[in-house]
């Protein structure tokens, strides 16, 4: 049988102590003692301080000691706190091998002291002091310390380095200190540390750096600091990590970017932050997450991916915060849900007015909707949560409580209701009903307000004698859904009246939410039969397309609300031209191209006609081709000359543009031959043409333009050139030279030959003439009888 050293003091100990069967003892002792000697070894308890666990725990504290007493080496644990003990003591503990856990909290340290090298203790507690930085060398290679508590110091400074020797760290404590920042990599060499608390500090920035090693971490702790930014992979390399608190910081958002790391995260505690957005994705990498606290932050509405990827989540707590929408699927990725606290928020609509917004927590068991300005419970509020016990719906001033509102909650047994707004009409008897079948009803306090004669009556005691109609407002006139056109103003009525008539507020929300400085107009009018209805236009001035979305109106009086269908306003854009057609000139047998684009939302279709009619020759024999900003028309004829129209169109309006077409054919000519005439006679030249447009025509003799005379004149629109008594002068080069768009001409040679004896037949002369209608040709050959 062997004994160690520490036994063997715990039984000379009961020895002093008067243990019974002394002279056993002592022989047992006289024979253990003999290879070890203890003759030396002081076994007494220190003056003025309390020996305790069988002389193994020492109790030296609140003793007004300013140097340490002479410890025996037999000690386990020494507690020295609320002295005054400074850096002056040294050596006191050497040799004090059996000293495990070391209390030196509230005395009067400046530096972690120097003894502590020469010892081979686990636990040490140096709480409340005044160290003011952790340097490097404070602490011996090859420490077996694994459970250090630093807190209520003035660190400020810890040197990179300063921990690398305490390798076998599981519990780390620097909790109200002064520390601004730390050094990068300041945990690399404890891979054993399980336990860091850093609450209480001045720590503004957690680089990307900081806590790589920490691979072993299961708890961390960072409240009560001045955290603003979390750098992208802060917590890469955590694999154990199920713990995290960063409560009571400055942090802004949650993004999925320093969340990587957190796999096995299991509570995440962010409440009394400057939360005001939660990234799309953030939660992937933390699958395992049960327990989530929000509270006291800034969040405004809660979307549908906002909660994406907590399937296993268990506890939510979204409680004080500025709340005044949650989308229809907000909730439906956390299945697994048991307990939600959304009280001390703004989300009346949601609750008033959504249909089933929490219908997927099928899960929930706690479901707190405190101090939310409910003001009316609706049918399908609660549709879903059939596994809740407990419902909290104290602190909102509701008026009403639609019938089968709590259908789903078969199981509910505590139901927290405090209400003295409620309106205690016939309609409300159901309740009275399922309060005193399905639940406790010590939880409930609520009254009514409404008739006069039940006010401030318990609704327990309502009955069919004291009920009447719903006050409430019925909305009249619902807005409606329209397009709005960018740039343009637009309006939103809607009307509502209440029985008895009395005075209505009127609230107008765009997509779950107030709108902000609304520019609203409201009036009191008499309907038919004299009924008074309220009335508000929600005006909306220089439409963009920020405007669009979901608009409703919400109206009030001092016994509940009412919500409007909603109305969806979608903005559109007035087509503007990109590319406007222009004026078009083709020859017969090109490609005619007419440009037509226009901008627009939504993006405008662009039609075309001619001559006003969509069915029109280039269309109906397939010679159009149209594209995104032209059309071409090829093979062009001059059937498709005309006014082309191009309209662009959409919701918002439709805008015309117009362009001419014109398509040019050469002048067909009739044949000119050179001709020989004999001089005395006359002559004709034909320049017979046809073309499009009609062309224009000019006559030249030896290139200089023919002016007519007494024996030269023009008839049959300048087609046709008559020479009466043709003389030698009259011989030359005569050119005809036509002209519209395009430009073509003719030429003939006339030579006049000597006079010969011929006759020339005077009527088949006037038959010419005739056939041109030359009135004045045949004067003129009258007056040549004469």
């Amino acid at each position: 049988m062997h004994l160690t050293s520490r036994s063997l003091i715990r039984c000379i100990c009961k020895i002093k102590m008067g243990c019974a069967r002394l002279l056993t003892i002592v022989t047992i002792v006289i024979v253990l003692m003999i290879p070890i000697s203890v003759q030396n070894e002081n076994i007494e308890c220190p003056h003025k301080c309390d020996c305790l666990e069988e002389y193994v725990y020492v109790d030296c504290s609140k003793k007004n000691l300013v140097s340490v007493p002479r410890i025996p080496k037999w000690v386990g644990k020494l507690n020295l706190n609320y002295n005054k003990l400074t850096n002056d003591v040294t050596n006191v503990f050497e040799g004090l091998l059996s000293l495990q856990s070391l209390k030196l909290d509230d005395d009067a340290f400046t530096s972690i002291p120097i003894f502590l090298h020469q010892n081979q203790i686990e636990e040490i507690s140096i709480n409340r002091n005044n160290i003011s930085a952790i340097n490097i060398g404070h602490f011996p290679a090859n420490s077996t310390l694994k459970s250090l508590s630093i807190n209520g110091n003035h660190i400020k400074v810890i040197e990179e380095g300063a921990l690398n020797n305490l390798t076998n760290l599981v519990i780390l404590k620097l909790n109200r200190n002064e520390i601004v920042s730390l050094p990068n990599q300041l945990f690399k060499h404890q891979s054993n540390l399980k336990i860091l608390e850093l609450n209480h500090n001045k720590i503004h920035v957690i680089t990307d750096m900081l806590f790589r090693g920490l691979s072993s971490l299961t708890t961390l702790k960072i409240k009560y600091n001045n955290i603003e930014n979390i750098m992208d992979g802060a917590f890469f390399g955590f694999k154990s990590v199920n713990l995290l608190q960063l409560d009571h910081n400055r942090i802004q958002n949650i993004s999925k970017d320093w969340m990587y790391g957190l796999e096995s995260l299991t509570t995440l505690s962010l409440s009394n932050n400057l939360i005001t957005q939660i990234d799309f994705g953030s939660w992937e990498f933390c699958p395992s997450l049960k327990e989530l606290d929000l509270s006291h932050n800034y969040l405004i509405e809660i979307e549908n991916r906002t909660f994406q990827h907590l399937t296993n989540l268990l506890t939510l707590n979204l409680s004080y915060n500025n709340i005044s929408a949650i989308l229809q699927e907000a909730f439906s990725h956390m299945v697994q849900l048991q307990i939600l606290f959304l009280n001390r928020n703004k989300i009346s609509w949601t609750v008033e007015n959504m249909t089933g917004p929490f219908s997927k927590l099928q899960n929930l068991v706690k479901f707190n909707l405190s101090d939310n300005h409910i003001k009316s419970i609706s049918s399908r509020d609660f549709e879903g949560l059939s596994n809740v016990v407990e419902l909290d719906l104290r602190s909102n001033n509701i008026t009403s409580i639609q019938q089968h509102s709590f259908n789903s909650t078969s199981k509910i047994k505590k139901l927290y209701l405090n209400s003295s707004s409620l309106i205690c009409d016939c309609k409300l008897l159901w309740l009275v009903k399922w309060i005193r079948d399905k639940v406790e009803q010590n939880y409930i306090t609520a009254t009514c307000a409404y008739p006069a004669e039940v006010r401030g009556v318990v609704i327990s005691r309502l009955n069919e004698d004291n009920c009447g109609d719903s006050p409430e407002p019925q909305i009249t006139e619902h807005p409606n859904t329209h397009l709005a056109i960018k740039n343009r103003s637009t309006n939103l009525v809607c009307s509502a009246t209440s029985k008895p008539f009395s005075n209505m507020t009127f609230l107008w929300k765009k997509n779950s939410g107030n709108i902000s400085n609304p520019q609203v107009y409201e009036n009191v009018t008499l309907r038919e039969h004299g009924k008074p209805y309220a009335t508000s236009v929600l005006g909306i001035p220089d439409v963009t397309n920020s405007d669009s979305g979901k608009y409703q109106c919400v109206v009030s009086n001092k016994f509940g609300t009412t919500y409007s269908s909603e109305a969806v306003v979608d903005i559109v854009t007035f087509p503007q031209f990109t590319h406007t057609p222009i004026n078009v000139t083709v020859k017969t047998g090109n490609t005619a191209i007419l440009n037509c684009a226009a901008t627009g939302d939504p993006p405008p279709e662009i039609s075309w006609k001619k001559d006003g009619e969509n069915d029109f020759p280039a269309a109906r024999e397939r010679r159009m081709m149209p594209t995104s900003h032209h059309i071409f028309i090829v093979n062009a004829k001059t059937t498709d000359m005309g006014i082309y129209s191009c309209a662009a169109k959409n919701s918002a309006g439709t805008i015309i543009a117009n362009a001419t077409l014109s398509v040019l054919q050469e002048p067909p000519f009739i044949m000119m031959e050179n001709k020989e005439v004999t001089s005395g006679d006359s002559v004709v030249l034909q320049c017979m043409i046809s073309g499009s447009p009609k062309p224009a025509l000019k006559w030249f003799k030896n290139g200089s333009p023919i002016v007519p005379t007494e024996r030269h004149f023009f008839t049959a629109h300048d087609q046709v050139f008559v020479i009466i008594g043709a003389e030698s002068s009259d011989a030359g080069h005569y050119e005809c030279k036509i002209t519209n768009e395009l430009v073509t001409k003719k030429d003939i040679e006339l030579k006049v030959l000597p006079p010969v004896a011929i006759t020339v037949n005077e009527e088949d002369m006037l038959g010419l003439f005739e056939m041109h209608g030359s009135a004045t040709a045949k004067q003129r050959m009258g007056d040549k009888q004469m």
